[in-house]
C-alpha cells in the first residue's frame, strides 16, 4: 500500500507533506518539488542581510502608503513650521532648509535599497534564463536521441519515411 501511494503522490523535502504526482510545488509550504531547488529559493538562500533589508526596504517604498505617509509627514513639517500651531516652536523656517537635508538624505538611501533590490532582481532573472537554457539543452537533446531511436526503429523495419511525415517539396 505504502508502494502504491509513494508511486502516486511526492512527498515534500521540507515539510513531508503529500503532494499529487503532476504538482511542481508543495501545497503546504510552496516549495519546489523535485531534485532541484526552485530558483527563487537559491537566491533567498545566497542572500546576504542587506540584501535581505533592501528588498524588505523596496517592498515598503513600493506601497501606496509609502506615498501617503510621506505627504502627511510633509504636510505636518509644513503646519508646523509656518506657526500654524501656537504651541509648537518653529525649528525650520521657510524656504524649509533642514527638510531639503533630510529629504535629499532619504533619497539616498533609497537609491542604495533600489540599486541593491535590482541587482538580486537581475540575478534572479540571469538564473532564471540559465536554467530555461539548460531544460532547452537537455530537451534538445533527448529530441535527437528519440529521433536517432526512430530511425534505427523504422530501419530494422524496413521503412524509408515515417509515415506521419509530412512530406517536402
Amino acid at each position: 500500500m505504502t508502494e502504491a501511494i509513494a508511486s502516486e503522490e511526492i512527498i515534500c523535502p521540507a515539510c513531508s507533506a503529500l503532494n499529487p504526482r503532476e504538482s511542481v510545488f508543495c501545497g503546504d509550504c510552496h516549495k519546489a518539488l523535485g531534485e532541484f531547488r526552485f530558483v527563487r529559493e537559491e537566491v533567498l538562500a545566497s542572500a546576504t542581510w542587506h540584501e535581505n533589508l533592501a528588498d524588505r526596504v523596496t517592498r515598503f517604498i513600493g506601497k501606496p502608503y509609502f506615498l501617503v505617509t510621506h505627504a502627511l509627514w510633509f504636510l505636518l513639517w509644513v503646519t508646523v513650521n509656518t506657526g500654524a500651531f501656537a504651541l509648537i516652536r518653529r525649528f525650520d523656517n521657510y524656504p524649509f532648509s533642514l527638510l531639503g537635508i533630510l529629504l535629499s538624505a532619504e533619497a539616498i538611501f533609497i537609491t542604495g535599497f533600489l540599486l541593491i533590490s535590482q541587482n538580486r532582481q537581475s540575478a534572479f532573472a540571469d538564473k532564471r534564463a540559465e536554467l530555461d537554457h539548460e531544460v532547452n539543452v537537455r530537451t534538445y537533446r533527448r529530441l535527437n536521441d528519440i529521433e536517432a531511436i526512430q530511425r534505427r526503429i523504422l530501419t530494422s523495419l524496413e521503412i524509408r519515411e515515417a509515415p506521419w511525415k509530412e512530406s517536402r517539396p
